[in-house]
């Protein structure tokens, strides 16, 4: 009874801040009140309730994933557990795009198991299967999410008026669209998609006296920087970037073109922006790279990589890490009509809290450092290390080891020489980001294959199973930046030493971000 009681005292304080988020979405400076300094511990708690009241939402209303969860057998809704008086959701089972999203049509994922006749607008996402998926949102976490993304990019950018380009792919993918709906009634809005001379012209016609903000995937940021075409210094421009990570070698190297460049992390799964960059994580990570103690302390060095660093608010996602160290998200919100509950995205992450970070970096003498960052946001760091599903980002394309080796196999040339192959992503020694697949022939064949035909049949096909590696291959990267194909006798180049696992390793992420 007890239990009961303070259940429902709970739910009626989150309903109460659930109203008051509708309330305060519709004015940024009213949304930043939820992001006062010294509030941190008090976010941190009505997020974890919030999330908790979310799930129980969801198994009311929604047909799918009622279904979903008396199909784990759990005997109906399970009981609240806590860890240190906030909810736990472990005793959930994860949904992704395979067990949940494929599982059930789109209106049995939604509150009522309808999609609503008006206000909706649909995006999607392609990503490995080559089959798009339609993402249905809703008008009220539409403006939320546009509320959201517009208050990151004032409190990194500024509130002065900007000339926003948005070079992201256009069409229904999700990025592109949201970017242009999130943008349109706070700047100055072009989206031309990843079109080099669209931009080049866009920005000479206009001229400098606007103060540009470049959105788009790392790869295509870095080409546009090539261009000689603008006279850089003449110009204030800065980017944006999502889609993939980005080494500091790599923003180093936009900086020479760029003011600034700092990144943002979101899935089409879920919302685009869900977590940012800001000066703080920017400075936190490249302290992070020369200090190796503190790699120790803050990151899983286990990866072989740099994360990414973010910060996001707890108000809004609730995160958590599995025991395969990927990312777990459940949308705090009631107000998506197509709630996702510990959604697994399948990447590598963990989540730290801002005064467990500010803590061990003045233990380490190293606090000191931040003095001259102004905004330091008193939220919760998100730490990520790329994709855990064995694939690779092109140009924000994700190629899968499956995809290729169907295409290998069915290349009647390759396939009765194949041992093994091997997916590269690398940055060249112009901060390009490539893609090669490396294939190796059986001990005892010549490697006499033509790394040309084989490229010729393999990417259009492979542009043909994956939509977003056709925009990307198509209409995104230049000739020169177009993914290779290198061919090795048998245990020589990446296959050296032969397989020193029982599974063949198809995925090799030499310098996704930094290597530690």
């Amino acid at each position: 009874m007890i239990d009961w009681i303070i259940k429902r005292s709970v739910f009626n304080f989150v309903t109460v801040v659930n109203s008051l988020q509708q309330t305060f979405v519709r004015s940024e400076n009213l949304y930043k009140f939820l992001l006062i300094p010294h509030a941190e511990n008090a976010r941190w708690r009505i997020g974890a309730w919030r999330a908790w009241y979310n799930a129980e939402y969801a198994y009311k209303r929604v047909p799918a994933y009622r279904k979903f969860i008396h199909a784990h057998h759990l005997g109906g809704w399970p009981r609240i557990k806590t860890r240190k008086k906030l909810p736990t959701l472990d005793m959930l089972p994860e949904t992704d795009k395979e067990s949940y999203v494929k599982q059930y049509r789109n209106e049995d994922r939604c509150v009522g198991g309808v999609i609503p006749r008006y206000g909706v607008v649909v995006d999607e996402s392609s990503g490995s299967s080559g089959t798009p998926t339609s993402w249905v949102r809703g008008p009220e976490e539409r403006a939320v999410s546009k509320q959201l993304l517009q208050l990151s990019y004032h409190s990194v950018l500024g509130k002065e008026t900007f000339f926003v380009i948005n070079a992201f792919a256009l069409g229904a993918w999700a990025t592109g669209l949201n970017v242009s709906m999130a943008m349109s009634d706070i700047s100055i809005l072009k989206s031309t998609g990843p079109d080099l001379d669209k931009i080049v012209n866009t920005i000479q016609m206009f001229g400098p006296r606007y103060h540009y903000i470049i959105m788009g995937y790392p790869p295509f940021l870095k080409t546009l920087a090539d261009d000689k075409r603008i006279e850089w210094h003449k110009f204030h421009i800065e980017a944006v970037f999502g889609g993939e990570g980005m080494s500091e070698s790599m923003r180093t190297y936009l900086l020479k073109t760029y003011k600034k460049v700092v990144g943002s992390y979101g899935a089409s799964d879920l919302e685009i922006n869900m977590a940012a960059e800001n000066d703080f994580t920017i400075k936190l990570r490249q302290i992070l790279m020369a200090n190796n103690e503190l790699r120790q302390r803050l990151t899983r060095t286990e990866y072989g990589v740099t994360p990414m660093i973010f910060q996001y608010n707890p108000l809004s996602y609730y995160v958590e890490t599995n025991s395969k160290g990927e990312l777990l998200f459940t949308m705090c919100r009631n107000s998506n009509i197509a709630p996702k509950i510990r959604y697994n995205i399948h990447d590598r992450g963990h989540v730290m809290r801002y005064p467990q970070v500010v803590k061990i970096l003045k233990e380490m003498g190293l606090w000191s450092q931040f003095r001259s960052v102004k905004l330091k946001l008193e939220l919760p760091l998100l730490f990520h290390y790329g994709r855990s599903d064995m694939s690779i980002d092109y140009y924000g394309a994700n190629v899968t080891p499956d995809s290729v080796r169907e295409i290998l196999y069915g290349i009647p040339e390759v396939a009765e020489k194949l041992q093994s192959f091997r997916l590269i992503s690398y940055e060249d020694k112009k901060h390009n980001k490539r893609m090669r697949i490396a294939i190796e022939c059986n001990k005892g064949e010549k490697a006499d294959l033509s790394p040309k035909k084989i490229a010729d049949q393999l990417f259009p096909r492979l542009a043909d199973m994956n939509r977003d590696f056709y925009n990307a291959l198509y209409k995104t990267a230049t000739p020169d930046q177009h993914p290779e194909v290198t061919i090795h006798a048998y245990a020589t180049g990446p296959f050296e030493g032969g397989d020193r696992k029982l599974k063949k390793e198809y995925v090799e992420n030499k310098l996704k971000y930094d290597s530690l």
